[in-house]
């Protein structure tokens, strides 16, 4: 075999065997593509799996606040009818008649031990009060009372101003308000 011959032998073997290299590097080039498509879309799949959670819980929280939210709107609705009803029953109490609280306070003041006491009363009612309690009591003006009485002694007070009678009507109805205006909702 002469050196040219031997020269394309050795040139035919190294381009098969380079053909061969190329065919294997193509192979595991495209098996490494494979799995890097693969890796991807599994680390996509995540992604949009984690993702869609996120947006889940997002959504749940955003729900419960807005649940929260019309639960305090409803709940200062409902506090903004109580304050009603009772500044109703305040201003009832204010404009009744003059016999009807003369009544009310003759009845009351009969059955109070008054001996040494002070009988605080609203600014322009001394005159009225004395004659209710003939006597029995020293009268004196009070311009922080705007209805009712206080009386005072060194051993006891009994506050029957419109401000306390109206704290007592709420602690004894607000249950019974809440139940109705609460239990409803439930």
């Amino acid at each position: 075999m002469s050196a040219e011959g031997l020269k394309n032998a050795v040139l035919e073997k190294v381009r098969r065997e380079a053909g061969r290299l190329v065919e294997q590097a193509q192979a595991a080039a495209d098996q490494e593509g494979r799995q890097a498509e693969e890796q991807a879309q599994r680390a996509a799949a995540a992604i949009l799996e984690q993702a869609r959670l996120q947006a889940a819980r997002d959504r749940e929280q955003a729900l419960a606040a807005l649940e929260r939210e019309q639960r305090l709107e409803t709940l200062s609705a409902k506090n903004h009818l109580l304050e009603q009803a009772f500044a109703k029953a305040a201003e009832g109490f204010r404009t009744l008649p003059r016999e009807r609280l003369r009544e009310l306070y003759s009845a009351e003041l009969k059955a109070t031990d008054l001996q040494e006491a002070t009988l605080r009363v609203p600014r322009g009612a001394k005159a009225e009060f004395e004659a209710l309690v003939g006597g029995r009591a020293r009268v004196e003006e009070d311009p922080a009372l705007d209805a009712g009485y206080i009386v005072a002694r060194s051993d006891f007070r009994l506050d029957r101003s419109l401000a306390a009678r109206l704290a007592e009507i709420r602690a004894e109805l607000r249950p019974q308000i809440a139940a109705v205006l609460f239990e409803a909702q439930g």
